[in-house]
């Protein structure tokens, strides 16, 4: 019977458990790269030199970023589930079976979408292993290893962040008693104190690398406190989002339009749901403008073809592009997940005499806050990696590198955003209003 009800469910929810899922194999895709990596390293014996290293330094924060997409992702695809979790209580359910099945439901996804992600992930370790070859860091007879010992790794971090989502997105539904079972979407919930907390801790955890790094000598270990520190302070400012969303309500009456205005308006009522939909699209900026400006701060030191520094760019440079594409991947899921999700919404605009035009125009310009948001905080994110960084490498406050980076760091979150959300709300806006608000 729970086998049939979890099977029916992802049916049901078949968009959201996809989206789910391809987040799970693409972290496991990226932290077995990382493994094999490390395995290979301490296979080839006494002298493992840059095998070990490069999955040291960047592995770590590696992994808190797929961690936190995973946990993210499916987070919100059973946020999206309250009502009829709440629902299932109402007829008798009890906490802990609703508690089981969500877990059960996320198994059933995770497993084949995690193993699914191994291979893949070995061949982009192959490719990085490629890559240190050409450049003459590690020796071009050494093949990669790819045992039990990186499957484990990869696979198991994926999995227990999944289930960690699972329990913790599922508590709430399952806590509500079953008289108020239905009030479960309701109104938007406040903060939690566990996020709260969360964030504040990665906060200071991520200040406190930051100011590390500026006692740190030159040298190719600086990068191992910078690098977290941005990561750190990321997924802290992705926690505590809501908090800076709340004032953009302040902007309600400032000669922004009616589309605007609503906008503004949505934003601020809808906190907890735009720091979700933020929390993402912060990490990427913050990480990709940290790491992008770091090492083009190390390529203005280092010219000649036989500095080692010069002849690391380029594996750098391609793990960066392994890292934004799965944070890329998790900011266009949520977006969709979190757009789709408002089917109901757009029903009632329409049966308040809103025009199509005017609901994609507040979707555009809901869109457009939440990227300069997420621009803001992961700006600041970003420069708790290069600020000290680049006061210890160049004795100045400003990273190296030019001004279209930052551009196109923007330009592309600002994509991202209006691509995932634009698509999606115009098929939402395809149904009818009435046939729209009794959607579940």
């Amino acid at each position: 019977m729970r086998w049939r009800l979890a099977l029916g469910t992802i049916g049901a929810h078949r968009a959201s458990y996809l989206a789910s899922a391809a987040v799970m194999a693409a972290g496991t895709a990226l932290l077995t790269a990382f493994a094999t990596l490390l395995e290979t390293g301490l296979a080839t014996g006494r002298d493992p030199g840059f095998l070990v290293m490069l999955p040291a330094i960047l592995g770590g924060w590696t992994l808190a970023v797929v961690a936190f997409g995973v946990v993210s992702t499916v987070s919100l695809t059973i946020g999206h589930r309250e009502r009829e979790l709440a629902l299932l209580r109402s007829i008798a359910a009890t906490p802990r079976q609703i508690r089981q099945n969500v877990v059960l439901e996320t198994l059933v996804v995770a497993v084949p979408a995690i193993a699914a992600g191994l291979l893949p992930g070995a061949g982009l370790g192959a490719v990085v292993l490629a890559r240190l070859a050409d450049a003459g860091l590690v020796g071009a007879g050494v093949e990669l290893v790819a045992g039990w010992a990186s499957a484990a790794l990869g696979a198991g971090t994926s999995l227990v962040a999944a289930l960690a989502a699972a329990l913790i997105s599922s508590r709430r539904a399952a806590s509500v008693p079953p008289v108020r079972a239905l009030a479960a979407a309701g109104p938007a919930r406040a903060l939690g104190r566990g996020r709260l907390v969360s964030g504040g801790l990665l906060l200071a955890l991520g200040l406190s690398l930051s100011v590390t790094t500026l006692f740190m000598a030159d040298g190719p270990l600086l990068s191992s406190t910078a690098g977290p520190a941005g990561v750190a302070v990321a997924v802290g400012l992705a926690l505590l989002s809501p908090v800076a969303v709340r004032p953009v309500g302040r902007l309600a009456g400032a000669g922004l339009g009616a589309s605007g205005r609503l906008a503004v308006r949505n934003l601020h009522a809808r906190a907890p749901q735009t720091g979700s939909v933020a929390g993402p699209l912060i990490l990427m900026v913050g990480i990709a403008g940290g790491t992008l400006y770091m090492q083009s701060t190390e390529d203005s030191l280092h010219r000649g073809a036989a500095d080692v520094s010069a002849r690391l760019a380029p594996v750098n440079y391609l793990v960066v592009a392994m890292i934004i594409t799965f944070t890329a991947i998790v900011v266009v899921n949520t977006l969709i997940a979190a757009t789709r999700r408002r089917g109901r919404e757009f029903g009632l605009l329409r049966l308040s005499a809103a025009t199509r035009a005017q609901v994609m125009a507040t979707v555009v310009a809901e869109g457009v806050l939440t990227a300069v948001l997420a621009l803001v905080l992961g700006t600041v994110a970003a420069a708790a990696t290069t600020v000290p960084y680049s006061l210890v490498k160049t004795g100045s406050p400003m990273a190296a590198g030019p001004g279209w980076v930052y551009a196109a760091i923007a330009g592309g979150a600002l994509l991202l955003v209006l691509a995932a959300t634009v698509p999606t709300a115009a098929g939402a806006l395809r149904v009818r209003p009435v046939e729209a608000l009794s959607a579940p």
